[in-house]
């Protein structure tokens, strides 16, 4: 079960296939970051602590995580829709 992060780190419990989304949406907003000339930390620091099966995230990582994610379903697969949807629900039960 997701725990709130109102007041303490959420762990979302992530799939294989959701930790795949949340991957792909950091790759992408890495991308968008170097495009524009931005710092990629933030994504850069998600994706490492996500890629080592890290899924403890404070508020402001998980309203980075959203943005990412809805940046990502823009432009991701049809297959990876239903997971992105997925994710977000995660997050958006953690943040009650």
């Amino acid at each position: 079960m997701t725990t709130s992060a109102q007041d303490r780190p959420a762990a979302l419990d992530l799939s294989r296939e959701e930790s795949w989304v949340v991957h792909a949406a950091l790759l992408e907003a890495i991308e968008r970051a170097v495009d524009a000339d931005e710092d990629p930390r933030p994504a850069t620091d998600l994706l490492t602590r996500v890629e080592e099966g890290d899924e403890d995230f404070d508020s402001a990582e998980l309203d980075y995580l959203v943005d990412s994610l809805r940046a990502y379903r823009g432009i991701a697969p049809t297959r990876d829709q239903h997971f992105i949807s997925l994710v977000l629900d995660h997050i958006e039960a953690a943040q009650v």
